[in-house]
Protein backbone atom coordinates (compact mmCIF):
# COMPACT_ATOMS: atom_id res chain seq x y z
CA UNK A 1 0.00 0.00 0.00
CA UNK A 2 1.05 3.36 -1.38
CA UNK A 3 2.53 5.37 1.84
CA UNK A 4 0.92 9.01 2.63
CA UNK A 5 3.11 12.17 2.80
CA UNK A 6 2.36 14.02 5.62
CA UNK A 7 3.15 17.64 3.76
CA UNK A 8 0.89 16.49 0.62
CA UNK A 9 -1.72 14.06 2.36
CA UNK A 10 -4.18 14.19 -0.36
CA UNK A 11 -1.61 13.14 -3.29
CA UNK A 12 -0.70 9.90 -4.26
CA UNK A 13 2.70 8.58 -3.40
CA UNK A 14 5.16 5.45 -4.67
CA UNK A 15 6.64 2.79 -2.73
CA UNK A 16 8.76 5.19 -1.36
CA UNK A 17 6.67 7.30 0.39
CA UNK A 18 7.31 10.78 -2.97
CA UNK A 19 4.01 11.09 -4.07
CA UNK A 20 3.55 10.74 -7.86
CA UNK A 21 3.18 14.11 -9.29
CA UNK A 22 6.65 15.35 -7.20
CA UNK A 23 9.99 15.40 -8.69
CA UNK A 24 13.25 16.07 -6.70
CA UNK A 25 15.40 18.62 -8.34
CA UNK A 26 19.09 19.76 -8.08
CA UNK A 27 21.39 22.34 -8.09
CA UNK A 28 24.04 22.83 -10.42
CA UNK A 29 26.29 21.23 -7.93
CA UNK A 30 24.45 18.32 -7.98
CA UNK A 31 22.94 19.19 -4.40
CA UNK A 32 19.35 17.82 -3.80
CA UNK A 33 16.96 21.05 -3.47
CA UNK A 34 14.16 19.04 -2.21
CA UNK A 35 11.22 17.79 -4.22
CA UNK A 36 9.04 20.28 -6.79
CA UNK A 37 5.05 19.29 -7.04
CA UNK A 38 3.31 19.91 -10.90
CA UNK A 39 0.60 21.02 -8.60
CA UNK A 40 2.73 24.22 -7.32
CA UNK A 41 0.56 27.39 -8.69
CA UNK A 42 2.90 29.87 -7.14
CA UNK A 43 6.57 28.98 -8.11
CA UNK A 44 9.35 26.56 -9.06
CA UNK A 45 10.58 26.26 -5.68
CA UNK A 46 10.70 22.74 -3.43
CA UNK A 47 8.80 22.05 -0.56
CA UNK A 48 12.00 22.32 1.45
CA UNK A 49 12.64 25.60 -0.25
CA UNK A 50 9.21 26.77 0.04
CA UNK A 51 9.46 26.00 4.14
CA UNK A 52 12.71 28.34 4.54
CA UNK A 53 11.37 31.28 2.69
CA UNK A 54 8.14 31.13 4.74
CA UNK A 55 10.10 32.38 7.71
CA UNK A 56 8.62 36.16 8.35
CA UNK A 57 12.12 37.28 9.68
CA UNK A 58 14.67 37.71 6.40
CA UNK A 59 18.51 37.86 8.26
CA UNK A 60 19.93 38.50 5.19
CA UNK A 61 23.14 40.85 4.74
CA UNK A 62 23.34 43.23 2.36
CA UNK A 63 26.15 41.83 0.04
CA UNK A 64 28.89 44.58 -1.82
CA UNK A 65 28.22 43.11 -5.64
CA UNK A 66 26.70 44.60 -9.08
CA UNK A 67 28.22 47.53 -8.65
CA UNK A 68 27.60 48.16 -5.16
CA UNK A 69 29.42 51.37 -5.09
CA UNK A 70 27.91 52.85 -7.92
CA UNK A 71 24.41 52.11 -6.96
CA UNK A 72 24.82 53.12 -3.32
CA UNK A 73 24.26 57.05 -4.61
CA UNK A 74 20.90 56.11 -4.40
CA UNK A 75 20.10 55.73 -0.69
CA UNK A 76 17.43 53.94 -0.76
CA UNK A 77 18.89 50.82 -3.09
CA UNK A 78 17.94 47.17 -2.69
CA UNK A 79 20.01 44.30 -2.50
CA UNK A 80 19.81 42.46 -6.04
CA UNK A 81 19.86 38.93 -4.82
CA UNK A 82 17.53 40.01 -2.11
CA UNK A 83 14.73 40.54 -4.75
CA UNK A 84 15.65 38.10 -6.93
CA UNK A 85 14.47 36.09 -3.51
CA UNK A 86 11.18 37.22 -3.25
CA UNK A 87 10.65 37.39 -6.96
CA UNK A 88 11.64 33.72 -7.05
CA UNK A 89 8.89 33.04 -4.34
CA UNK A 90 5.75 34.45 -5.74
CA UNK A 91 6.84 34.07 -10.03
CA UNK A 92 7.73 31.22 -11.91
CA UNK A 93 10.29 31.28 -14.59
CA UNK A 94 9.90 33.96 -17.02
CA UNK A 95 6.81 35.68 -15.62
CA UNK A 96 6.72 39.32 -15.54
CA UNK A 97 7.21 42.15 -12.47
CA UNK A 98 6.51 45.57 -12.41
CA UNK A 99 8.13 48.22 -10.04
CA UNK A 100 6.66 51.69 -10.31
CA UNK A 101 9.46 53.04 -8.66
CA UNK A 102 12.08 51.91 -9.63
CA UNK A 103 15.31 53.55 -8.87
CA UNK A 104 18.78 52.33 -9.33
CA UNK A 105 16.97 49.38 -10.29
CA UNK A 106 17.41 46.35 -7.49
CA UNK A 107 13.88 44.79 -9.00
CA UNK A 108 15.34 44.95 -12.06
CA UNK A 109 18.64 43.13 -11.66
CA UNK A 110 16.79 40.69 -9.22
CA UNK A 111 14.66 39.60 -11.81
CA UNK A 112 17.77 39.13 -14.47
CA UNK A 113 19.12 36.71 -11.74
CA UNK A 114 16.21 34.23 -11.62
CA UNK A 115 15.19 34.54 -15.62
CA UNK A 116 12.26 36.58 -15.52
CA UNK A 117 11.33 40.01 -17.19
CA UNK A 118 10.51 43.21 -15.59
CA UNK A 119 9.69 46.82 -16.41
CA UNK A 120 10.96 49.59 -14.09
CA UNK A 121 9.93 53.23 -13.96
CA UNK A 122 11.70 56.10 -12.48
CA UNK A 123 11.22 59.36 -12.40
CA UNK A 124 14.99 60.68 -11.83
CA UNK A 125 16.45 60.31 -14.86
CA UNK A 126 20.04 59.97 -13.16
CA UNK A 127 19.06 56.61 -11.48
CA UNK A 128 18.09 55.04 -14.95
CA UNK A 129 21.40 56.21 -15.97
CA UNK A 130 23.15 54.31 -12.85
CA UNK A 131 21.26 51.07 -13.66
CA UNK A 132 22.21 51.12 -17.56
CA UNK A 133 26.14 51.62 -16.09
CA UNK A 134 25.31 49.11 -13.84
CA UNK A 135 24.29 47.05 -16.65
CA UNK A 136 27.05 47.25 -19.16
CA UNK A 137 29.78 47.37 -16.19
CA UNK A 138 28.20 43.62 -15.36
CA UNK A 139 27.69 42.78 -18.74
CA UNK A 140 23.99 42.38 -18.10
CA UNK A 141 20.97 42.58 -20.54
CA UNK A 142 18.88 45.89 -19.59
CA UNK A 143 15.43 45.19 -18.47
CA UNK A 144 12.89 47.52 -19.18
CA UNK A 145 13.75 50.85 -17.36
CA UNK A 146 11.52 53.89 -18.14
CA UNK A 147 11.98 57.49 -17.40
CA UNK A 148 9.05 59.74 -16.33
CA UNK A 149 6.06 60.16 -13.81
CA UNK A 150 4.50 56.38 -12.65
CA UNK A 151 0.99 58.38 -12.36
CA UNK A 152 1.36 58.97 -16.49
CA UNK A 153 3.10 55.89 -17.57
CA UNK A 154 1.19 53.70 -15.65
CA UNK A 155 -2.02 54.81 -17.90
CA UNK A 156 -0.13 53.45 -20.78
CA UNK A 157 -0.03 49.49 -19.45
CA UNK A 158 -2.67 46.58 -20.61
CA UNK A 159 -4.51 45.31 -17.39
CA UNK A 160 -3.38 42.36 -16.07
CA UNK A 161 -0.12 42.15 -17.91
CA UNK A 162 2.23 41.30 -14.53
CA UNK A 163 2.50 37.94 -12.67
CA UNK A 164 4.00 40.60 -9.57
CA UNK A 165 4.56 43.94 -8.14
CA UNK A 166 7.82 44.68 -6.31
CA UNK A 167 8.99 47.71 -5.23
CA UNK A 168 10.56 50.23 -2.82
CA UNK A 169 8.87 53.21 -2.01
CA UNK A 170 10.20 57.00 -1.87
CA UNK A 171 10.53 57.95 1.68
CA UNK A 172 8.31 60.79 3.31
CA UNK A 173 10.06 63.88 2.65
CA UNK A 174 9.43 65.83 5.67
CA UNK A 175 13.38 67.40 6.55
CA UNK A 176 12.05 70.68 5.10
CA UNK A 177 8.96 70.74 7.44
CA UNK A 178 10.78 69.66 10.12
CA UNK A 179 13.71 72.20 10.53
CA UNK A 180 11.11 74.82 9.93
CA UNK A 181 10.09 74.62 13.42
CA UNK A 182 13.10 74.36 15.53
CA UNK A 183 12.12 72.88 18.40
CA UNK A 184 13.84 69.66 18.15
CA UNK A 185 15.47 68.29 21.37
CA UNK A 186 18.95 67.45 20.74
CA UNK A 187 18.64 63.49 20.11
CA UNK A 188 16.25 64.25 17.64
CA UNK A 189 18.29 66.17 15.32
CA UNK A 190 21.16 63.83 16.02
CA UNK A 191 19.48 60.86 14.70
CA UNK A 192 18.06 63.31 11.73
CA UNK A 193 21.56 64.46 10.71
CA UNK A 194 22.20 60.48 10.70
CA UNK A 195 19.65 59.99 8.14
CA UNK A 196 19.35 63.36 6.07
CA UNK A 197 22.27 62.94 4.16
CA UNK A 198 21.60 59.60 2.35
CA UNK A 199 17.96 60.14 2.24
CA UNK A 200 18.37 63.64 0.49
CA UNK A 201 20.41 61.63 -2.42
CA UNK A 202 17.37 60.30 -3.92
CA UNK A 203 14.36 62.53 -2.42
CA UNK A 204 14.42 65.74 -3.71
CA UNK A 205 10.45 66.53 -3.63
CA UNK A 206 9.35 69.22 -1.87
CA UNK A 207 8.32 68.45 1.59
CA UNK A 208 5.12 67.11 1.54
CA UNK A 209 2.76 65.95 4.81
CA UNK A 210 2.26 62.58 5.72
CA UNK A 211 -1.27 62.28 4.33
CA UNK A 212 0.08 63.88 1.36
CA UNK A 213 2.46 61.62 0.93
CA UNK A 214 0.15 58.41 1.57
CA UNK A 215 -2.21 60.11 -1.40
CA UNK A 216 0.88 59.92 -3.40
CA UNK A 217 0.94 56.31 -2.90
CA UNK A 218 -2.50 55.47 -2.88
CA UNK A 219 -2.83 57.15 -6.34
CA UNK A 220 0.62 54.79 -7.35
CA UNK A 221 -0.95 51.30 -6.05
CA UNK A 222 -4.35 52.13 -7.59
CA UNK A 223 -2.56 52.92 -10.98
CA UNK A 224 -0.80 49.75 -10.38
CA UNK A 225 -3.71 47.24 -9.20
CA UNK A 226 -5.19 46.76 -12.75
CA UNK A 227 -1.95 45.77 -14.12
CA UNK A 228 -1.46 42.98 -11.53
CA UNK A 229 -3.14 39.82 -12.69
CA UNK A 230 -6.10 38.35 -10.32
CA UNK A 231 -4.36 36.40 -7.45
CA UNK A 232 -0.94 38.06 -8.29
CA UNK A 233 1.06 39.30 -5.10
CA UNK A 234 3.14 42.53 -4.44
CA UNK A 235 5.34 43.34 -1.76
CA UNK A 236 6.34 46.78 -0.56
CA UNK A 237 9.99 47.99 1.02
CA UNK A 238 9.15 50.22 3.79
CA UNK A 239 10.99 51.79 6.71
CA UNK A 240 8.97 53.19 9.67
CA UNK A 241 10.59 56.67 10.53
CA UNK A 242 11.56 58.18 13.91
CA UNK A 243 11.24 62.28 13.30
CA UNK A 244 10.15 65.03 15.81
CA UNK A 245 10.58 63.47 18.59
CA UNK A 246 7.85 60.35 17.55
CA UNK A 247 7.72 57.28 15.99
CA UNK A 248 5.90 56.95 12.62
CA UNK A 249 4.53 53.68 11.76
CA UNK A 250 4.86 54.35 8.27
CA UNK A 251 4.54 50.66 7.30
CA UNK A 252 0.76 50.63 8.81
CA UNK A 253 -0.18 53.83 7.78
CA UNK A 254 0.76 52.27 3.95
CA UNK A 255 -0.58 49.04 4.53
CA UNK A 256 -4.03 50.93 6.00
CA UNK A 257 -3.86 52.52 2.51
CA UNK A 258 -2.89 49.60 -0.16
CA UNK A 259 -5.91 47.11 1.91
CA UNK A 260 -8.40 50.14 0.85
CA UNK A 261 -7.48 50.02 -2.46
CA UNK A 262 -8.84 46.56 -2.56
CA UNK A 263 -5.25 44.40 -2.09
CA UNK A 264 -5.41 41.55 0.91
CA UNK A 265 -2.79 42.16 3.34
CA UNK A 266 -0.88 38.44 3.68
CA UNK A 267 2.27 39.26 5.80
CA UNK A 268 4.73 41.83 6.98
CA UNK A 269 8.37 40.37 6.00
CA UNK A 270 11.08 41.68 8.64
CA UNK A 271 13.81 42.25 6.34
CA UNK A 272 17.14 42.26 9.10
CA UNK A 273 20.50 43.80 7.71
CA UNK A 274 22.13 41.91 9.71
CA UNK A 275 25.29 43.83 8.60
CA UNK A 276 23.77 46.71 9.46
CA UNK A 277 26.15 48.99 11.89
CA UNK A 278 24.21 50.18 15.25
CA UNK A 279 23.88 53.72 15.75
CA UNK A 280 24.10 55.76 19.07
CA UNK A 281 21.43 57.96 18.95
CA UNK A 282 20.15 60.32 22.41
CA UNK A 283 22.85 58.48 24.54
CA UNK A 284 22.74 59.46 27.91
CA UNK A 285 19.49 61.41 27.88
CA UNK A 286 16.74 60.15 25.15
CA UNK A 287 15.98 56.57 23.70
CA UNK A 288 15.62 56.81 20.01
CA UNK A 289 15.87 53.32 17.81
CA UNK A 290 18.70 52.20 15.76
CA UNK A 291 16.42 51.39 12.68
CA UNK A 292 18.35 48.29 11.82
CA UNK A 293 15.24 46.68 9.44
CA UNK A 294 12.72 47.56 7.21
CA UNK A 295 9.63 45.67 6.17
CA UNK A 296 8.70 43.89 3.33
CA UNK A 297 4.73 44.36 3.37
CA UNK A 298 3.10 41.48 1.69
CA UNK A 299 -0.53 41.88 -0.45
CA UNK A 300 -2.76 40.13 -2.58
CA UNK A 301 -5.09 41.14 -5.96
Amino acid sequence: MAQKNSLFPNLNSNNNGVSSDKTELFDKKGNSRGFYSKKNRLNDLTGKEWQYWSKSVINKSYPVNFQHKLRNQHGGQKPPQLCADLIQFFTKKGMSVLDPFAGVGGTLLGANLCDRKAVGIEINKKWVDVYNQVCKLENIEPQDMRVGDSKELLNKEKNESFDFILTDVPYWNMDKVSRSNGKFKKADQEAKEKTKSNLSKFNNEVSQTKDEWLKDMEDIFSLSRPLLKNSGYMAVFIGDMYRNGKYHFLSSDLANIIEKIGFTPKANLIWYDVSNKLQIYGYLYDFIPSMIHQNILIFKK
